[in-house]
Formats: structure tokens, sequence, C-alpha cells
């Protein structure tokens, strides 16, 4: 019976197995197996054990050759690397090699740079120096304050513009302000020393430079006055102020050449009038002329009204006389015959200008002198517009210098400033345009290549420098006629005609 039973019970189970789908008999397989497995564990099956082996050879053989393949791969991606690593080394070195070339190149070029802007600093330093050992430091004296400084800073005007003017420029200009006092012009002197100044412009007034002339000497300053003092004249020290004793020669020589035999003189009771009295004396007495009368005259209208009448003494009477000849030679049949009377002077010489000139030349007028048969004479400080209306002037002659390149600079003057370019400031141009014309190229100058014979024309007419102090000037006569200046003689255009 239990046979029988056991015998059904696995008849059963093959039929349900038969009958199952795969997935359920795998199920049930691995159910029923899993004791066998279980069991299999614990005592191998040599067989299976064997399979196992082969397939886990197989398996490590597969991985093994995935491995060999894996680390052929890696072997080639880390030799790629490699060539890869040392291509960018490659590149990195010349790159770097590149770079470094490129810095040194550019660091030679900064270096070249450096080397250059040094070399052109030094040259530019050699040039400035070179520039200012050049230069002619001049210094400039003018009363710039004080009673006299209108015309102190009128004349630095025309310095500043003839520096302005000047093509090349080799004058570094010092202004110092003397205030018109000998002290002041002695201080400023010493001032111009330690500044290095070699040549001055100035002073104004003989008593300026009469206080500083021993210092300038003994320094060797080279002085180009203003005053027309030239007394004052030596070696190194030039009078530009122009030369009322050349005036006055040559307007008395016109007076000679017309056939003056006497003369009279006005002239300024100051150290200026003993000096012209001194030249007309010498002239007189070289040229056989007589000097009839010369009167001293102050700056009070009291005082030139009464030297005038006082000069005019003998003209009354004198004129009685022309009268008489007059009278006598409108009546036929006169047996009175009237006696011959001699002129008192042919000529008078009136050192004076402006106002003072007016007051003399009219109380001379006044008192009989009658300029149409007196010829009333004067120098350059006549050439005042100022005096043309004056009726005692009319038909006077005076000496002044030429003004030929004048025209065209006095407009720029007024232009520039709005008043009238003085005389004396036209000195002043001229003397700046002068030390421009120096050849400074070995950083110092020698002041006498300013003397030579031809001389030079300035805006006061052809001058030249004399080694003694001399400035000599070709001069021109002027004659009063119809209110106007008009030119009697043209001066010369060079020494040689002189």
């Amino acid at each position: 019976m239990f046979s029988f039973v056991k015998n059904f019970f696995i008849l059963i189970i093959f039929l349900s197995i038969t009958s199952c789908h795969e997935k359920d008999y795998n199920i049930f397989k691995d159910f029923i197996m899993k004791d066998q497995q279980t069991e299999n564990l614990k005592k191998p099956n040599t067989l299976e054990t064997d399979k196992i082996t082969k397939d886990n050879t197989e398996k490590q053989a597969v991985n093994l050759e995935k491995k060999d393949k894996q680390a052929d791969n890696l072997e080639k991606i880390n030799s790629e690397k490699k060539k890869l690593d040392r291509i960018d080394k490659d590149e990195e070195s010349k790159e770097l090699k590149s770079d470094k070339n490129t810095s040194r190149v550019l660091e030679d070029l900064e270096n070249q740079k450096k080397k250059i802007l040094e070399t052109q600093s030094q040259t530019n330093k050699i040039e400035e120096e070179a520039i200012l050992n050049d230069r002619i430091k001049v210094g400039v004296m003018l009363p710039l304050s004080g009673e006299n400084s209108e015309i102190g800073n009128l004349i630095l005007n025309a310095i500043e513009m003839a520096v302005f003017q000047t093509q090349e420029n080799k004058l570094e200009i010092h202004i110092k302000d003397t205030e018109a006092k000998p002290d002041r012009a002695k201080k400023v002197l010493s001032e111009l020393i330690n500044e290095g100044v070699k040549v001055i412009i100035g002073p104004l007034f003989s008593k300026s430079l009469a206080a500083i002339q021993s210092e300038a000497t003994k320094n060797n300053i080279n002085i180009f006055a203003l005053t027309n003092n030239i007394n004052l004249r030596n070696k190194g020290i030039w009078i530009f102020g122009v030369d009322p004793q050349a005036q006055t020669e040559k307007v008395l020589q016109y007076a000679l050449e017309k056939g003056t035999k006497k003369i009279a003189a006005l002239l300024p009771q100051n150290a200026y009038g003993l000096l012209l009295f001194d030249t007309i004396t010498d002239f007189t007495q070289e040229n056989l002329i007589k000097i009839e009368k010369i009167e001293f005259y102050d700056f009070s209208v009291e005082s030139q009204r009464k030297t005038a009448q006082k000069i005019s003494e003998g003209f009354k009477d004198y004129k009685i006389y022309l009268d008489k000849i007059e009278e006598q030679d409108n009546i036929e049949d006169n047996g009175n015959e009237v006696l011959f009377m001699k002129k008192p002077f042919d000529s008078v010489f009136i050192a004076a200008a402006g106002q003072s000139l007016t007051v003399l030349s009219s109380q001379l007028q006044y008192n009989n002198v009658d300029p149409k048969i007196v010829q009333y004479l004067g120098i350059s400080s006549w050439e005042d517009s100022s005096i043309v209306n004056e009726p005692a002037l009319e038909g006077g002659v005076f000496v002044t210098t030429s003004e030929v390149f004048q025209k065209k600079i006095k407009l720029i003057y007024k232009n520039s400033f709005g008043k009238e370019m003085p005389k004396i400031a036209m000195i002043a141009y001229d003397i700046v345009a002068l030390l421009g014309s120096l050849n400074n190229s070995r950083s110092s100058f020698n002041i006498y290549d300013l003397v030579n014979d031809e001389g030079y024309i300035g805006l006061r007419g052809l001058f030249r420098l004399k080694k003694n102090g001399v400035v000599e000037r070709a001069f021109q006569l002027k004659k009063i006629k119809n209110k106007k200046f008009t030119i009697l003689k043209k001066a010369n255009s060079q020494f040689s005609g002189l």
C-alpha cells in the first residue's frame, strides 16, 4: 500500500511537471533541486567542479585577454598621452623658447630704446647747455620807478620789442630798476655782475653812469649807455645818446657855408650847456668865426625871457637902422645919408627843446631878432612836432639823424603800446639789434667784433662804433617850412662819403 501511494504521488508530480510551462517547471525544478544543490555545496561534484574550473579558466582567459587588450589600449593611450605630452612639452618648450626669445628681443629693444632716450636726453642737455652758453646775458639799467619812470618804461618797451623781433634770439635780458639814483645804480650793477651779465644797456642818465663806471671797467663789463654825455666815454663804455657836440659842429658848418661870420648862442645852465660852449668855442677858433654873444638860461620861463632879452641887445638899434634904409630907398631925393651899421650876429644857436625852445625863440623875435635876417640853428632836440607852430622858428635849420626805417617800427610800437616811440627808445632798439648780430658760437663773445669801418644802419640812421667809446653817426639837415619839417640835406648812406 505504501508503495502504491508512493508511486501514485510520483506520477502526479511527473504529470504536473510535464503539463506546466517552462517557467513553472523551472520553479519546481529549482525547488526540487534546492536540497540537492545544497548538498552539492557540501560535497563537491568533480565534473561540475571541472566544468566550473573550465568555465572559470575560459572566463579568466577572456578576462586576461580583455585585460591585455585593456593594458594594450591603456599602453597605447599612455603612449599617445606621452606623445601628446611630449608634443605639448615640445610646444611649451618652443613657446617658452619663443617667449624667451621674444622677451629677449623685447628686452633688447627696450634697452636700445633706453639707450636712445638716454643719448637723446644727453644730446638735449648738451644742446640746451650749448644754447645757454651761446646766449648773451644782457643787463638793462633803466629808471622804471620814480619821477623818470615813464621814459624808462617807454625805453624798456622798445628793448622787449626788439628782442621779440630778433630772428635768432641770443639775448637773455636781465632788467633792473635804477630809479635814476646813482647809489641804486651801484647796487643793481653788483646784482648783474653776480648774474653773469657782461653787457649792459643803460643807464639813462650820466650821474648813474658815472657812479658805476669804475666798477664796470674793473669787472670787464661792457656798457652801451643811453646818455649823450660823451665825457664819460671810454674803452668798453660807449655813449649811444646822439652826440650833441657832433651835431653842433654839423649845424655850425652849415652856417659857415652860408656866410656866417658872427654867431650867438643860448645854452642851458648845466654841464650839457658847458659841453656845447666848449664845442662852439673850438669850432669858431678853427674856422675863424667870431662868437659875438653866449648866454646861459635855466628852466624857468622868467629866466628864459630875460636871457633872450639880454642876447638881443643891439637888435633894437639895428631894426631902426634897417627901417631908415628902407625909408631912404623910398625917397628919391634925400640929402641925409644913413650911417652904416653892422648886424649884431648872423646866426643864433639855440640849445633847447619843447617849451623852452618855444619861449626862447618867441622872445628873441619879440626883441627884434628877426628870423628872416638871422638864421636860427638847432640840433635834434628840435625835432618835436609841438614847435612847428611857433612863427619865430619858421625857416629854422637843425641837425638830426636819418629816419629811413622808422615809419614801420614806430607804427608797430604805437599799436603795441598805445604811445609814440621816443627817439631815445629808438636808440635802445638799435642796440638790441646790434647785440643780436654778435657771433656767440664759442660760448663767449668779443664785443670789439662790433667795431668796423662800414658801420650799421638803424632807426637813428647810419652809425659805427669806435674802440674809444665813440659812437659816430651820419646826420641830415632839416628845415622848418610852412609849419612842417622838411629835409634840407640828406644824410650820407655810408661813412666812406664822410
